[in-house]
């Protein structure tokens, strides 16, 4: 079942990339949070964390660390430039692409759970 919070989470996301005025967004999952008017508590902010992950993992956004991977306190941004899919995907039709994302982040999770359709 996929959470109200998932998509809020990928609409500010989407959001925030088709409102930019520059080349790059460049978000924490921490304030990703904020602007999707979640509460800043610890579980939300892992579930962003996962989402903003299982996006990175397909090509969606790119990740920077500002440490070492093994590093307990290490902060990871998220990246989305304009020469990217979700770039243009969602300058162009911001609605679709919310749609689209939340699709496949159902999709993941419905192979990491084994659920057949």
């Amino acid at each position: 079942m996929m959470e109200e919070s998932d998509s809020r989470i990928i609409k500010a996301l989407v959001d925030l990339i088709s409102k930019s005025k520059g080349r790059r967004v460049t978000i924490k999952a921490r304030s990703l949070l904020k602007f999707a008017g979640l509460d800043s508590k610890h579980s939300n902010i892992l579930r962003t964390a996962k989402v903003l992950g299982k996006l990175a993992n397909n090509g969606y956004v790119r990740v920077e660390s500002s440490k070492p991977i093994k590093s307990r306190s290490r902060i990871l941004k998220y990246i989305i430039t304009e020469s990217m899919e979700l770039w243009r995907s969602a300058k162009e039709n911001p609605d679709g692409t919310v749609n689209m994302l939340l699709k496949r982040l159902r999709d993941m999770s419905n192979q990491v759970s084994g659920n057949i359709n």
